[in-house]
């Protein structure tokens, strides 16, 4: 018998060239992409923040802009109002009230007096510039004023007096 060496000789195959031949050449293994790489190719709705708990409310108001926070209350600026003398004459010793949208229609808030006697009650109110539909409540009935000519309709099917402060 041969050697092995002469074995191979005869067959043809020559052991250092099969070697080769069959040697894989290794490729490099492709590497994981980087976490941050990913975070910054992905859109930002798939990236998941991990899980907090509730926000320190401290912690967020210190960290709030300065917008955000609220700077204290300015001072209005002062509103115009004029006195305005509300009158009308009457029986004397009634109850005489006015009424309007200036204080919510409450017919016991504003009551007119008769100084002298002589059945002519009257009231100063201070109101804002604008228009008011207003109302007199003489003992327990609903009048317009009697001296003021300009009214409008209201949903009681009534009239309101209507006056202007300018």
């Amino acid at each position: 018998m041969q050697s092995s060496k002469s074995s191979h000789k005869a067959s043809g195959i020559n052991h250092t060239a099969a070697t080769k031949t069959a040697a894989v050449k290794k490729v490099p293994a492709a590497k994981k992409p980087a976490v941050k790489a990913v975070k910054a190719a992905a859109p930002a709705a798939v990236i998941k923040a991990p899980a907090t708990k509730k926000p320190d409310v401290k912690a967020v108001k210190a960290a709030a802009p300065a917008a955000v926070i609220k700077a204290p209350a300015a001072k209005k600026p002062a509103v115009k109002r004029k006195h305005v003398i509300f009158k009308v004459r009457t029986k004397p010793g009634s109850k005489v009230y006015l009424a309007g949208d200036f204080n919510d229609w409450n017919h016991l808030e504003k009551e007119l007096s008769d100084h002298d006697g002589n059945g002519f009650y009257q009231v100063a109110v201070a109101l804002e510039y604008g228009t008011y539909e207003y109302k007199f409540h003489i003992n327990d009935a609903w009048c317009v004023d009697p001296e003021n000519p300009n009214f409008r309709p209201n949903a009681m099917g009534t009239l309101n007096s209507v006056i202007i402060v300018e």
